[in-house]
């Protein structure tokens, strides 16, 4: 059997070591775990938000594959509303707190870091002039989302 080592993007054919196919891969690692967590999850609420990001992902990755813009400012505007609407429901803890008290809020919490990591190799791909820092700052925006909605799968409701 043999591998040839490179996989085609939007971009064209790169190595599999390439740093955008890492990101696209932490991308779509990331856009799963969300999908478990959106299946885990006994509230409406919460798999409707999961749903809508699972959608806005698939602009990321196509963002991150093709280096053209996907996401716009809309989903930017609409993640801080998430964030608003969601923050007015939690409490916020005082000091750091175990958020995993449930599988819920334990996958919330995987797929939260999961996109940290997708962050991170986001922020790599700015440095080179190769995304845009909207992407980045989505990425960033949605761990804490997905944060917000892991204390409320937990109990920490208002």
């Amino acid at each position: 059997m043999k591998d040839s080592s490179v996989t085609s993007t939007l971009r064209g054919v790169l190595s599999k070591d390439s740093d955008v196919v890492e990101c696209v891969g932490s991308v779509d690692e990331a856009n799963t775990f969300i999908g478990l967590a959106k299946v885990f999850s006994g509230d409406s609420e919460t798999k409707t938000i999961l749903e809508e990001i699972q959608r806005t992902m698939f602009k990321v990755g196509a963002e991150v594959s093709s280096g053209k813009p996907y996401l716009s400012q809309k989903d930017y505007e609409r993640i801080l509303e998430l964030i608003t609407d969601m923050e007015r429901k939690v409490e916020l803890p005082a000091s750091f707190v175990v958020l995993e008290t449930n599988e819920t809020s334990a996958m919330l919490s995987v797929a939260r870091t999961v996109v940290r990591r997708a962050e991170r190799r986001a922020v790599k791909l700015y440095n080179e002039k190769k995304l845009r820092m909207e992407v980045v700052e989505w990425l960033n925006k949605l761990s804490y989302l997905l944060y917000l909605l892991a204390l409320k799968a937990g109990g920490g409701q208002r």
